[in-house]
C-alpha cells in the first residue's frame, strides 16, 4: 500500500510559527499531536498516513536547561505517529556582538549601562538536523518507496536530498508557516508548497498561559 511521511524540522517551526503568530519562542510550546493530526488529514492520492519524524536539537546533559527539555522530549515520544530524532544544540557568538561592543566604546558609552537596555546573548545552533532529515528522505525513498514526503522545513541544505527523492520517483509537499524564511531554492524544487495559515499555528503552537 503506497504511503505518506512526514518530516518536521521542529527548530523551524518553532521559529517561523512563532513570528508568522507575532509571538516570542518562549510565549508558544510545541503540540505535536495537532501536527499528526494534521498530517493524517492531507489529501495525498489517497496514500495513507506512515508516521511524523520529528527533529530536533538536543542540550548536552551538562546544560542546565537539558533536563527540561529531555521532558518535553518524552512527552513528544508519548505521542502516537512520531519517531523522534535528534541532532544538538550548540552556543554561538555572533560577530557582530564584539563590533557593536566596539562601536559602543568607541563612543564613550558604558558597555555596562547600555547591557540594561540591550542583551548581547548568544545564539543556540541546531547541529547535525539537516543530515537526519537528508538521511531518512533518501534511504526511506530507496527503500521504503513513500509516495509523498511532506516536508515542514526551510534550510537550502535540504534541496539535493529533496532532488534525490525526486530521482527515486516520490513527490515532496513542502508545508511552510506563512512569511517563513525558506530557501529559494528548497521552494522551487518542492513539488508543491503551501502554506499553514494561522489557525494551524495556534494548533500547533499554542499560547503558554500565564501562571498566577
Amino acid at each position: 500500500m503506497a504511503f505518506y511521511a512526514a518530516f518536521v524540522d521542529a527548530g523551524f517551526l518553532k521559529a517561523e510559527g512563532a513570528r508568522a503568530l507575532r509571538r516570542r519562542r518562549g510565549q508558544i510550546f510545541v503540540n505535536a499531536a495537532a501536527v499528526v493530526d494534521w498530517a493524517k488529514s492531507l489529501n495525498l492520492g489517497g496514500n495513507s498516513f506512515l508516521r511524523v519524524y520529528w527533529y530536533d536539537g538536543e542540550f548536552d546533559p551538562s546544560d542546565s536547561r537539558y533536563a527540561s527539555q529531555r521532558k518535553m522530549f518524552e512527552a513528544i515520544e508519548r505521542v502516537p505517529g512520531i519517531k523522534l530524532r535528534l541532532g544538538y544544540v550548540v552556543e554561538r557568538t555572533p560577530s557582530w556582538h564584539h563590533a557593536v561592543q566596539r562601536a559602543i566604546k568607541a563612543c564613550g558609552w558604558d558597555v555596562a549601562e547600555f547591557q540594561k537596555h540591550f542583551r548581547f546573548e548568544p545564539v543556540l545552533q541546531q547541529k547535525g538536523v539537516d543530515s537526519l532529515i537528508t538521511l531518512d528522505l533518501v534511504y526511506m525513498a530507496e527503500h521504503t518507496g513513500y509516495e509523498w514526503a511532506v516536508l515542514i522545513a526551510g534550510d537550502r541544505d535540504l534541496e539535493e536530498a529533496v532532488w534525490t527523492a525526486q530521482e527515486e520517483g516520490r513527490k515532496v509537499l513542502l508545508a511552510v508557516p506563512k512569511g517563513a524564511g525558506v530557501a529559494p531554492q528548497l521552494r522551487r524544487t518542492a513539488d508543491e508548497v503551501i502554506e499553514l495559515d494561522t489557525a494551524t499555528l495556534e494548533r500547533f503552537l499554542p499560547a503558554r498561559q500565564n501562571r498566577s
